[in-house]
């Protein structure tokens, strides 16, 4: 199968949104729906990368006879992620979604002639001269997307999908097919800080009777020194040093340098530099720091939807985790409600398990209550026990689950267009 593949104008959005997005949950639609809104109001429209697959013309035929021709066969929407620093592009791109605009019957979308945002899914039957082979026109899609993101300078691409759906192989079938690499399923909590930091106190109480190890740990932050090259450099290595022995996304290394996490952290727009801490040992003769603490500031609701809409780097790559119902009701209650985000927080090996762990969160919590944060939320690998544990203790909950992707793009000669 020959195809055409090629960035098509975002007019062409709302012919192929219903049926793009009718094989997803409600809520990852709404999701879907959330990001390219909260693009289009705010960001430059360029960083919407969004794909149509054409099948090519059968020269034999006349072209009223081809009705493939004039339908896209699939879709794919990805966007690169914001920068704040105008300066400075991001190497980091999400996928929004893919999937085939004709089923496997080789049923084909209703064209959509009216300019209102449709809201239903119908099709009519017209039938493809031929049923669409699905893995050729992945393989296709793949190569001439790549081929645009190296030109871009994406170097890491980013997927979340609904842990629920990957039982499924047909879920799978453009994860794989793109060239995805599972590395994790991750849960997205969230917490009240006024809340925590109570629950955090009274629980705390019964631990230091049970368990001796955290009798006396007390741990200090101390801002990153930004001014100070041999501090940057210092942080990058302590950040590093945090990720042996991590039980949160440890197959992110196959794909991100410490460096490229931490530049995909600061091109991020919920980058806020002075909430850049160093963990230290209070009661430690010791001048070197035992861990670091990440957060991010997401000030009003139209990025909040955004927030968790992939892992962040170690607790989940660069971006932000998406909102469910629950938590976008709350937040919707005040539009300009901040809302901090727990981006990475690790503690060196050799300290671990000593009690620093809940200390750290609960140093984490009173930064956020002091800066007049009510709500914070964050990333954790399922498989990562002992952090659910103090997440647990401290009165977090769940708001979704999600598997999240990721894939390297072979660097070529970039160019921004």
């Amino acid at each position: 199968m020959s195809l055409k593949i090629a960035r098509a104008p975002l007019e062409q959005l709302q012919e192929v949104l219903p049926r793009f997005l009718s094989r997803l949950s409600i809520g990852r639609a709404q999701i879907a729906l959330e990001q390219l809104r909260s693009n289009l109001q705010n960001r430059p429209h360029d960083e919407i990368l969004f794909y149509l697959a054409h099948e090519q013309p059968r020269a034999e035929l006349p072209a009223l006879e081809q009705p493939g021709i004039l339908t896209p066969l699939a879709a794919l929407i990805a966007i690169e992620q914001p920068s704040m620093d105008q300066a400075t592009s991001s190497d980091v791109a999400t996928i929004v979604h893919a999937d085939f605009l004709v089923d496997l019957f080789g049923e084909v979308p209703k064209p959509v002639t009216h300019k209102a945002l449709p809201t239903d899914s119908a099709c009519e039957p017209n039938q493809l001269e031929q049923s669409v082979d699905q893995q050729a026109v992945i393989k296709q899609m793949r190569s001439q997307i790549e081929h645009d993101f190296a030109d871009r300078g994406i170097r890491f691409v980013q997927w979340a999908t609904e842990a629920t759906d990957q039982v499924e192989i047909e879920a799978q079938k453009w994860q794989e097919g793109l060239g995805f690499q599972q590395i994790a399923t991750l849960d997205y909590l969230t917490g009240n800080a006024n809340l925590t930091e109570h629950a955090g106190l009274s629980r705390s109480s019964v631990n230091h009777e049970s368990k001796n190890p955290e009798i006396g740990v007390s741990i200090e932050l101390r801002a990153l020194d930004w001014n100070s090259e041999q501090r940057r450099l210092a942080f990058t290595k302590l950040v590093e040093a945090t990720y042996t022995g991590t039980l949160d996304c440890p197959d992110l290394a196959l794909f991100r340098t410490t460096s490229e996490t931490i530049r995909g952290y600061q091109t991020a727009a919920s980058y806020a530099p002075n909430l850049w801490f160093e963990v230290w040992d209070a009661n430690s003769p010791d001048q070197t720091p035992i861990g670091c603490l990440i957060l991010a500031k997401h000030g009003d609701f139209h990025e909040n939807a955004q927030l968790m809409q992939s892992c962040h780097e170690r607790s989940a790559p660069e971006s932000n985790p998406p909102m469910d119902n629950e938590l976008q009701t709350a937040t919707t209650e005040n539009l300009e409600t901040l809302v901090i985000e727990i981006v990475y927080m690790g503690l060196l090996p050799e300290t671990r398990g000593k009690g620093f762990g809940r200390q750290l969160v609960d140093q984490a919590v009173k930064v956020i209550a002091n800066l007049g944060g009510s709500q914070f939320i964050l990333g954790v690998d399922q498989t990562n026990q002992p952090a659910r544990d103090i997440y647990d203790g401290k009165g977090m909950t769940r708001l979704l689950s999600e598997t999240v992707w990721a894939k390297r793009v072979n660097s070529g000669n970039p160019r921004r267009t």
